[in-house]
This record gives C-alpha cells, sequence and structure tokens, in this order.
C-alpha cells in the first residue's frame, strides 16, 4: 500500500516536470523591451509592384533552437493578419528569390527559466528585400537593382531584454519572447507598406 501511494506521488512529479518542458502555456506579466536601428533604402517613385499586390513574402530564419521554432510560427502568424502578404517559409538563403524576401538571423540567446520567473537576452537581425535579394546578409555591399521599377529595403537590429513573472512553461515563455519580436518585425513591415497600425 505504502509503495502505491510513493509511485502515484512519484508519477504526478514527472508528469507535472513533463507539463513545464513540453507544454505551452503561460500565466504571466512580462517586461520585454528592445533597442532598434532600423534603416531604410528605397529607389524609385512609389511602392514596388511586388508591395503593391501584397503578395508572396518568402520567410527565410537562421538560428536554431526552441526560440528561433516558436519565432518562425509567431511571423508566420502576424505577417498574416497583417495585410501585407502572405508568408512563405524558404530552407536556406539564396541570393535572390523572385518575390520579397524577410531574413530573420537569431543571434546566441542567454536564457534563464523556471516555472516562476525567466529572463533572457539576444540579438535579432532582420533584413527585407522587395526584389528578392539578399545581399543585406553577406559582408558585401548592399546594392539596389530598379531595373524591374521601384525598389525597397529594410535591415534592422534588435537588442531584446525580457523579465517575466508568473506560471509559465518553458515553450510558453519562448512564445512570449517570440511573440513581441514577431510583433516588432511586423511593425516595422507595416510602415514600408504604409499599412496603418
Amino acid at each position: 500500500m505504502k509503495n502505491w501511494k510513493i509511485w502515484i506521488f512519484l508519477g504526478s512529479i514527472a508528469s507535472l516536470l513533463a507539463a513545464f518542458l513540453w507544454l505551452n502555456f503561460r500565466i504571466a506579466a512580462s517586461n520585454t523591451k528592445a533597442e532598434m536601428h532600423i534603416t531604410t533604402a528605397s529607389i524609385g517613385e512609389g511602392l514596388p509592384y511586388s508591395m503593391q499586390r501584397r503578395g508572396k513574402i518568402n520567410l527565410a530564419l537562421i538560428g536554431e533552437g526552441p526560440l528561433i521554432a516558436a519565432l518562425q510560427n509567431a511571423l508566420v502568424s502576424e505577417i498574416n493578419k497583417a495585410g501585407i502578404g502572405e508568408s512563405e517559409l524558404v530552407r536556406g538563403i539564396e541570393s535572390k528569390y523572385p518575390s520579397p524576401v524577410l531574413v530573420i538571423k537569431l543571434g546566441s540567446p542567454k536564457l534563464l527559466w523556471t516555472p516562476f520567473f525567466a529572463t533572457s537576452q539576444f540579438t535579432i537581425q532582420a533584413g527585407y528585400s522587395s526584389v528578392g535579394n539578399t545581399a543585406f546578409v553577406g559582408e558585401t555591399p548592399v546594392t539596389i537593382d530598379n531595373r524591374d521599377g521601384p525598389a525597397l529595403n529594410m535591415y534592422g537590429e534588435y537588442e531584446v531584454r525580457d523579465s517575466s513573472w508568473g506560471l509559465m512553461s518553458r515553450p510558453g515563455y519562448y512564445q512570449i519572447l517570440a511573440d513581441y519580436v514577431a510583433q516588432q518585425i511586423v511593425s516595422a513591415l507595416k510602415d514600408l507598406y504604409g499599412v496603418s497600425t
């Protein structure tokens, strides 16, 4: 009888631990801030046709781990509901895409998570090209080609810091960070597209 109670207790602890490590839930207050540096460059008059028609936006993410996976989902959701186009995930980076491209690079995050408190600091680089050129990812100077009409580039660097309190699983905490970053990046894109917030 005594062993049975011990096994139930241990099973409950294991289930609780698994829930905090694998399920996505959060009841938390977050203090998330980002120091942002965003530059844009355009050539030609008016909005590029690729942006006017609100077509496909290629989305390439560089980085590994659960935060980049959460950011991928958050960006797809934010882009699709922002009214600027439909996102399409691409694997790897090509030098040129036939439609606009948004490239996201995640730096190595410094992160401490507990079920009741979490803190993190990381960098994100975001680059957008209306003509699908990914030269801004490399070390070479960026050029804008307007042979097919107006072109627009955006490049942003985000230094993100967060402290969160409450009850949150590890995936839930990654979701808090990803949602915030996706909102910041898509807000900059909406400014480019002339979409009111």
